[in-house]
């Protein structure tokens, strides 16, 4: 562990600092940017730059400002992330992060510096500063921010709660670690310390006052490993596994750091490493969100597989979990294998439908509030169902479900996959004069993988596209776009197909709609064979490749070609989140329809129309 001197702003080595090791003041805080913030590389390679005054000025006097605070309140040495700590070197940012809350843990005071709150601007008016400098935990009388009714703290409560600094993912822990947290504002002058502002903590965080001064990281019965969790669901980190890594001291755990396995992997190795250390089964009390739980019930309704494994997919799944307390009356044990989660417990089946069933944990709102997963069978094992809610064991009706004897092992899928939802893609279609765009139609195979039936893509209910050349399409569906194509007066009849995979992977063609064996003329709802070739495109094409997926000629020298192409898209509205995470990255292509006469005429008529489309 290095530390500055904080009175000559110097950096020192672990092995240069004296013996017995120092008290020390540490530093919370949001940062600047990567680019501003003094690292130790600038120590170690630009210490003279610095000095000078001709690099990283911004990083260089908030750590001035911080070690001139430190100095004034009689600390010696000070810590600070940005410098402290070589990011260049794997094995010192891995010691670095593993013991992150033992560090803050063994400090002598923790100053959390809230960069955009300016005491100045706020009660400069209210003459609570005095000379302007003025610490306002010091401040005698009515106007000291530690009494809750005095003006000053009346004044800044809305400030404290809208600072950024509540809204990081490493903060929490920096929160909660330190034996002593006093908060600064942007000029280092003294607001009180965490204690004086634990209701206002408590709006913001949902952390309840008695964990502020006494959190411990190995007591899960009086803080369950579901409400931690729950304090961290509505936190932001800039690296999306900084949103799992910067846990871990909460629950006084260490975890290899793989940076690039991504948010989902990360946060399901530690959700497996928290089952096989603790006995705690609130990690199974998550739910999703209300918008992510609409998407399901929809996806439902339609014949979807919406069971889903018994780990949470991310943090954010426990956004309502701050209530929940674990019993501690160890009447269930569980453990994860190769199967999944095998858990011992309390089982209810329900009296008709056998394969739904509940089980039943040990953690709850209170003793007679305990949580109850729902679950179905599925193979040889069960998953869980209902994933936008848990059930109160006070509020089931059990007349519906039998109780089974004695306790049963329940073998639960652990997780299923790294997304909840896929995103929809967009289609913008380009075409040339000579093509009249038609109407279009969607056969819907999340419903069902056989028996589909078409559907206009413009009818109530199902996803329009924002003009006449945009197509919007989720995974898993077929869009047959009818086009005609007037020459010499004489017009062709075509279909362009697009085809999403249950990735949304796309694949698309044309075929003409007078040759066999599909031939099909008239209105398309009144045919069986387009509800037949879009089965065997959806499923056979890619095994079976028939399908003309570049061009197709019609009579004489026309020919009509189609080409894909991705293209950076744009914000749109149906572009779905999950919490402040993107759930699947939308995808935008480029539909061309080419037609080919053997001359550059066509050529020129296809420049000029996408002319005009630029200019439009």
């Amino acid at each position: 562990m290095r530390l500055l001197k904080a009175e000559t702003y110097q950096l020192f080595e672990e092995n240069d600092i004296p013996n017995p090791f120092p008290q020390y003041a540490i530093l919370s805080h949001t940062w600047i940017s990567p680019k501003d913030e003094i690292t130790y590389q600038d120590f170690k390679q630009r210490k003279g730059d610095i000095e000078n005054g001709i690099f990283k000025q911004n990083g260089w006097a908030k750590l001035r400002s911080y070690c001139d605070r430190a100095t004034r309140d009689g600390w010696e040495w000070a810590w600070m992330d940005t410098c402290c700590i070589d990011k260049t070197n794997p094995a010192d940012t891995q010691e670095a992060i593993n013991a992150m809350f033992r560090w803050y843990q063994n400090s002598g005071i923790c100053y959390a510096h809230l960069g955009d709150v300016d005491v100045s601007k706020v009660l400069d008016s209210q003459d609570c500063l005095g000379s302007g400098q003025a610490d306002l935990d010091t401040v005698a009388g009515k106007n000291n921010v530690a009494d809750p009714t005095s003006s000053a703290h009346m004044a800044l409560q809305t400030f404290l709660l809208e600072a950024k600094w509540f809204t990081r993912g490493w903060t929490l822990q920096e929160l909660l670690a330190p034996p002593y947290l006093v908060f600064v504002d942007k000029r280092w002058r003294r607001l009180g310390t965490r204690e004086s502002w634990a209701e206002e903590i408590k709006k913001v965080s949902r952390i309840d006052p008695r964990y502020l001064s006494s959190f411990e990281p190995t007591d899960f019965t009086s803080c369950s490993i579901a409400m931690r969790l729950s304090w961290a669901s509505h936190r932001e980190t800039t690296i999306e596994e900084d949103e799992t890594y910067s846990l871990l001291g909460l629950f006084g755990i260490s975890l290899p750091l793989i940076y690039g396995e991504g948010r989902w992997r990360a946060f399901n190795r530690l959700q497996r490493e928290l089952i096989k250390v603790y006995n705690d089964d609130s990690i199974f009390a998550w739910k999703v969100g209300q918008e992510t739980n609409v998407q399901f019930l929809n996806l439902q309704q339609n014949g979807r597989d919406t069971g889903r494994g018994i780990l949470a997919p991310s943090i954010r799944e426990y956004w309502d979990a701050s209530e929940i307390e674990a019993f501690g009356l160890y009447d269930n044990s569980f453990s994860m294998t190769n199967r999944g989660l095998e858990i011992i417990s309390k089982r209810w089946r329900h009296s008709v439908e056998y394969a739904r069933c509940f089980i039943r944990l040990s953690c709850g709102s209170g003793p007679s509030r305990r949580i109850c997963i729902p679950l179905e069978h599925v193979d040889d094992s069960y998953r869980r169902i209902h994933l936008g809610e848990t059930w109160d064991m006070a509020t089931i009706d059990l007349e519906a479900w039998v109780e089974e004897p004695g306790s049963q092992l329940t073998v639960v899928r652990a997780s299923n996959h790294t997304s909840v939802l896929i995103s929809p893609s967009t289609f913008v279609l380009q075409w040339p004069e000579k093509i009249h765009i038609g109407k279009k139609y969607l056969v819907d195979f999340r419903t069902s993988n056989h028996g589909v039936k078409l559907k206009p893509l413009d009818v109530p209910g199902l996803r329009e596209s924002h003009s006449t050349d945009e197509i919007i399409m989720e995974a898993n569906q077929l869009v047959f776009i009818n086009i005609e194509l007037e020459n010499d007066e004489i017009r062709y009849f075509y279909d362009v197909v697009i085809n999403t995979t249950e990735r949304n992977f796309p694949s698309i063609g044309v075929l003409a709609r007078s040759e066999a064996p599909w031939e099909r003329l008239g209105d398309p709802l009144e045919q069986d064979t387009y509800e037949h070739l879009a089965e065997y495109l959806h499923f056979k094409v890619l095994d079976n490749p028939t399908y003309p997926v570049v061009a197709v000629e019609n009579r004489g020298d026309i020919v009509l070609g189609v080409c894909l192409f991705p293209k950076p898209r744009q914000e749109r509205p149906h572009y779905r989140t999950l919490g402040k995470a993107k759930t699947a990255t939308a995808r935008e292509y480029l539909l061309k329809i080419t037609v080919d006469q053997g001359s550059d005429h066509e050529a020129e008529i296809l420049e000029h129309h996408s002319k005009r489309r630029r200019q439009d």
